[in-house]
């Protein structure tokens, strides 16, 4: 049942992908291109409520402790992301960025759970209070930051897609988007501030669940490396908008480049490794 609910989600995913490059490219006077990719992508949110449902209805799943849990999570916050970003703009462009990103994170969950990854919670000591409190405070910010960089990355493309349109004078296909310059950049700067803010989260609250397991706060591990990484990077990208004054071509460009390299870098440990969770998600030797 969850599999055929998960495969008949993803298909209404393609499948409003696909409808949203037609209505990018072929606009459809009449709306009809816009009322059926809307259609398709609430059905595929409604249908992917209910495999979320079915997947963690399992006891042996422990929210955002796996890396098919988490993965599943990416996608569905996406997936109200943009279901919620179409009442305050419709912007097609990102939509089409955005859609495939939540079936690459919904096949990337189905990929492990079909590895048999295992929750990581499986000690007595995660049960107490307060490794469950420092669990949230780590693991929700994690979540938000991801969520974040991949918008990031999905609006920093299309800032440079409109800004080369526009170059090319190509109004016809732009008024289909509904997007311009100055919104997506600034739409920019603010998801880059939020992934900065909730990577930092992370790293503190990384530090304290290190206090309370009795370990070292900062190891050569390659997780804990690699969020710094990050962090240090989205510094770089705030300090050359709002120290430097960069132009928002020269920002959006950066940010692809960071964004960009950090979610190949991801997946690449996925597909080496086999499989991905918290403690050794950038460890191949996991």
């Amino acid at each position: 049942m969850t599999h055929l609910v998960s495969m008949c989600c993803i298909s209404l995913y393609v499948a409003a992908t696909c409808v949203l490059l037609v209505q990018l490219w072929r606009p459809s006077r009449a709306g009809r291109t816009t009322r059926a990719a809307s259609g398709l992508l609430y059905a595929g949110v409604i249908l992917h409520t209910v495999t979320m449902f079915l997947v963690f209805k399992d006891p042996r799943m422990v929210i955002l402790e796996n890396g098919a849990d988490y993965f599943l999570w990416v996608s569905w916050a996406l997936a109200l992301v943009c279901v919620i970003g179409k009442r305050w703009f419709d912007f097609p462009l990102l939509e089409a960025f955005i859609v495939p990103a939540i079936v690459l994170f919904m096949g990337s969950s189905s990929y492990l759970l079909h590895q048999g990854a295992q929750s990581l919670i499986a000690d007595e000591a995660a049960t107490r209070p307060a490794g469950v409190l420092v669990s949230l405070l780590h693991s929700v910010p994690a979540l938000v930051a991801v969520v974040s960089l991949l918008l990031a990355l999905a609006v920093s493309v299309a800032f440079l897609v409109v800004e080369r349109r526009l170059k090319q004078r190509s109004l016809a296909v732009l008024a289909s988007g509904g997007l311009n310059l100055q919104a997506l950049d600034s739409l920019n700067r603010h998801l880059v501030q939020i992934g900065f803010v909730a990577i930092s989260l992370v790293i503190v609250s990384g530090g304290l669940w290190a206090v309370i397991k009795q370990k070292a706060i900062f190891t050569l591990d390659t997780s804990v490396v690699s969020g710094l990484l990050v962090w240090v990077l989205l510094a770089v990208i705030l300090h050359a908008r709002l120290v430097l004054r960069w132009s928002p071509r020269r920002v959006s460009k950066l940010t692809v480049l960071v964004t960009a390299s950090f979610f190949v870098s991801v997946f690449a440990v996925m597909a080496l490794a086999g499989r991905i969770n918290h403690a050794d998600l950038w460890s191949l030797g996991g």
